[in-house]
Formats: C-alpha cells, structure tokens, sequence
C-alpha cells in the first residue's frame, strides 16, 4: 500500500470501531445494541463519532511527533510511557467535537439533551475519567494496524 500521507479517516473510523467492539465482546465491556454491530451498519450519527476520533488520533500523536503512515519502509514507533499530553490533547479535542454538535457540561449524562459531565478541562475531570481517555491512546497502535497503518516518528 503506497503512502498517502494522508490517513484515510474512513478506514480508521471503521478499525477504532471494530476494535473497541472486540474489545467489549473480550473483556465484559456492555456496548449499547445500536454500536454493537458492523460500522458499515451503524447510524450517520455514529459513524461520525468514529470519524471525528479518526481525526483526533493523528492530532494526537502530533503532540509527540508522531504520526499515522502506510508506508512499509518506515518504522514503527513505541507510544511514549508518560501518555498525559496525550490524553489531556484528546479530551480537549473531544470536547471541542462534542461542543460543536451542541453538547454542554451537566451533572449527569443525557444524550437526548446532549448533556455530559465530562464537558470540563482535562485537569478537572476525575481520574477513572482520565483513564478513559489514556486507555483510548493506549489501544492506538491496534486501531491503525486494523486500518493497515502504524505510528511513526514525524520527519
């Protein structure tokens, strides 16, 4: 597969979403009936939200100088140990995704209304939150290798 240099943001929506469903399929995880099947199958809804993580991914890695390619020739690249750049980058992305489709901060989740608790800076989320999103970056490697990519070093 020749380098694009440009990640195909469809292919990648399609591997964080069949990863995250294997992932609840082996680990216990309940997914709601609507997710759980192919993303070929999934509402324009949710398809954006595994559109608009694709995107956020390569911001991500750009925080450590990485990046997504499809080149074979380049090598692959080992996420840094510390991934709280990271993860305070892809909170802060997310929640500017969110923002953008009209959700706001509320004490308790309603998706109806697009209300979320987690509508706050990094820094004020508690941890088990921040975990959500350090687990996200840690399954990175396995969401570009389904989409027949691998992160590398920018340059």
């Amino acid at each position: 597969m020749p380098n694009t240099n440009v990640p195909d943001i469809d292919l990648i929506a399609a591997a964080i979403h069949e990863t995250w469903r294997s992932l609840s399929r082996s680990q216990g995880w309940p997914m709601q009936p609507r997710l759980d099947r192919p993303y070929a199958e999934l509402a324009g809804t949710d398809k954006e939200e595994n559109r608009a993580a694709a995107i956020r991914m390569d911001k991500v890695l750009s925080v450590e100088d990485l990046a997504l390619s499809n080149d074979p020739g380049q090598p692959e690249a080992a996420l840094p140990e510390g991934l709280e750049a990271m993860a305070e980058a892809e909170h802060a992305l997310w929640v500017a995704h969110r923002s953008r489709n009209g959700w706001s901060w509320a004490a308790t989740r309603d998706d109806a209304a697009k209300h979320h608790p987690s509508m706050v800076p990094y820094a004020q989320l508690p941890e088990h939150e921040k975990d959500k999103d350090r687990n996200n970056i840690r399954h990175y490697s396995e969401f570009a290798g389904r989409a027949g990519y691998r992160i590398v070093r920018m340059g």
